[in-house]
C-alpha cells in the first residue's frame, strides 16, 4: 500500500491529512476507490480533475473534494437502481464534484444517502433517474445545480417504518428534471432558498402522506409543467416568502388530507385545496397578504 500524503490544499483547511487521487498518475493514487478503501476516517480525499468511471462506496467519515466541480466529474454506469456514490457512514461530506449515472432503472441515483449527518456541497448532479436519494435523516444539500433527473432532482423517502426527518436543501437549482424534489414520509425538513423551473412535472411534490411540519421559505417555483408545489396528505407545514406562480396546473395545490398548513408572505401565488378548512385558511392569508402588500406600498409612497 502507498503511503499517505499529508499536503496543503488552498481550498481545504490546513493539518487535514490529505489523500490525492490523480487518474493521470500524479496523486496518491489513480483510483477514486483505492483512495477510499484505504482512507482512515476523518481523511480528506482530494479528486484532481479528470473523468472517473467508479462506483463509490463510502463506510467511513471521510470527505471527498474535487478540484474543480466543472472538470472533476464521476460517471460511472451502476447496475439497474443502484447508485453512483454510496454515503454509508455519517459525517462524511461531497464538495465541487459533477456526479452522474447512465444506468437503467426508475430509482438509480447519482448518490444515496443511507447515513445520517452528512453533507452535499456545490456539486452538479444530472442525467441520472434520481439526483440524491436520501434514507436518512440530518442531512444537508446545499449550493447544487440538478437538472436532467428523469424522476427526481432530490427524493426524501421515509417510510412507516423508518424516517428521513429535518434534512436541509438549501441554495440550490432545480430545472428540466421530472419532479425538483419530492418527500415520501418525510418531516420537519427544510427547504430554502432555492430556485426551481421547468421541471416537466412539480417543483417540489409532497407525495403519499405524513409529509408533515416541513418548512418551504424564500424560493422561486415558475414555470414547472404541472405544479409548481404539490401536497397529498401532508399537514402543519410552511410555505414563507416564496413566489410561485406560473406553473402550468396550478402554483400551491393541496388535496382533501392535507390540513393546517400556513401560507404567509408569498408573492403571486394562488392556491387550491380540496379541504375546505385549509381553503378557508389560505384564502384569509391571500387577503392578509394583499392587505400588507398594498400597507407596505401605502407607506412607501407617504415616504
Amino acid at each position: 500500500m502507498q503511503l499517505l500524503s499529508v499536503i496543503t490544499v488552498t481550498a481545504i483547511d490546513k493539518g487535514i491529512q490529505i489523500i490525492v487521487v490523480d487518474k493521470y498518475g500524479s496523486g496518491d493514487y489513480i483510483s477514486i476507490k483505492e483512495a477510499v478503501d484505504n482512507a482512515k476516517s476523518g481523511y480528506t480525499i482530494f479528486i484532481k480533475n479528470g473523468e472517473y468511471s467508479e462506483i463509490i462506496d463510502i463506510r467511513k467519515s471521510i470527505n471527498l473534494i474535487g478540484e474543480d466541480k466543472t472538470y472533476t466529474l464521476i460517471n460511472p454506469i451502476s447496475e439497474k437502481n443502484k447508485n453512483a456514490i454510496c454515503l454509508g457512514a455519517p459525517d462524511s461530506s461531497l464538495k465541487s464534484l459533477t456526479i452522474t449515472n447512465g444506468a437503467s432503472g426508475l430509482y438509480s441515483s447519482g448518490v444515496k444517502i443511507t447515513a445520517s449527518n452528512n453533507l452535499i456541497d456545490d456539486c452538479n448532479i444530472y442525467d441520472t433517474p434520481v439526483g440524491i436519494a436520501i434514507w436518512s435523516s440530518y442531512n444537508t444539500i446545499q449550493n447544487c445545480v440538478f437538472k436532467g433527473c428523469e424522476d427526481e432532482g432530490i427524493a426524501l423517502l421515509g417510510s412507516q417504518n423508518s424516517e428521513c426527518n429535518n434534512n436541509k436543501i438549501l441554495k440550490c437549482v432545480f430545472y428540466n428534471n421530472c419532479d425538483g424534489v419530492e418527500l415520501q414520509y418525510s418531516s420537519f425538513n427544510t427547504i430554502s432558498d432555492c430556485e426551481f423551473y421547468e421541471n416537466t412535472h412539480t417543483g417540489i411534490d409532497a407525495v403519499a402522506k405524513s409529509n408533515d411540519k416541513n418548512i418551504i421559505s424564500d424560493c422561486e417555483i415558475y414555470n414547472n409543467n404541472v405544479h409548481g408545489i404539490y401536497f397529498s396528505g401532508s399537514s402543519e407545514n410552511q410555505i414563507i416568502n416564496c413566489q410561485v406562480k406560473d406553473n402550468n396546473n396550478g402554483n400551491i395545490i393541496m388535496n382533501k388530507y392535507s390540513n393546517n398548513n400556513d401560507i404567509l408572505n408569498n408573492k403571486d401565488t394562488e392556491t387550491q385545496s380540496s379541504n375546505l378548512k385549509s381553503r378557508i385558511i389560505n384564502i384569509f392569508q391571500n387577503i392578509s397578504s394583499r392587505f400588507s402588500r398594498l400597507k407596505n406600498s401605502l407607506i412607501l409612497t407617504c415616504f
